[in-house]
């Protein structure tokens, strides 16, 4: 080979080397290019899972919660059947005649009859109509209605009349009372 063979190849190599290099130089952004959403894409997976294990959390917090309430609602629902499960049977409304005598007699009213009413059904519940006329003085009377309140929560007054004698002062007022004692509803029966 002759030295300017030689020198035509290495003039080659170098030309190849420089085309090379100009061919890498300018492929080298297309590279970077497509390589970098590949490494942001990485950064929205770890962010993603971030926020996958944040919603997780959240999301047991919530299960927990719901738990909890679910627990609270059964609790309450209950207390409610407690104190409005009683069946309307003559032993029920008996005690409840003879507990609303006992509250009239301590307050100061004299009772002078108390008639309980045929039980209504009203949407969602079942009233029992009770009339109470006693007699006593006006200040006993209002205490007798305050007490009634406090006493039997599930009782209503539907009307009152107190009818007073201002000819005959001595003479003690008339209290008429209409109340409504609130049952929970019987189930409806199956046809």
């Amino acid at each position: 080979m002759s030295r300017s063979d030689r020198k035509g190849r290495l003039s080659l190599r170098r030309v190849d080397a420089l085309a090379a290099g100009v061919c890498l130089a300018a492929a080298l952004p297309l590279c970077f290019a497509s390589v970098n959403p590949l490494l942001r894409s990485g950064d929205d997976a770890s962010q993603r899972k971030a926020q996958l294990a944040t919603l997780r959390r959240q999301a047991g917090r919530a299960d927990r919660s719901l738990v909890a309430q679910r627990k609270r609602l059964e609790a309450l629902r209950a207390e409610v059947d407690k104190h409005t499960s009683r069946s309307l049977s003559a032993g029920n409304l008996n005690r409840r005649i003879a507990k609303l005598t006992e509250l009239a007699v301590t307050t100061g009213l004299e009772v002078d009859e108390i008639l309980p009413g045929v039980p209504a059904r009203t949407g969602r519940a079942r009233t029992v109509p009770v009339k109470l006329t006693a007699s006593g003085s006006y200040p006993t009377c209002v205490v007798f209605l305050a007490n009634l309140s406090k006493a039997f929560p599930d009782t209503s007054v539907g009307s009152f009349e107190l009818t007073g004698y201002p000819q005959h002062p001595a003479r003690p007022a008339k209290l008429q009372v209409d109340l409504r004692w609130h049952l929970a509803a019987a189930p409806e029966p199956q046809k």
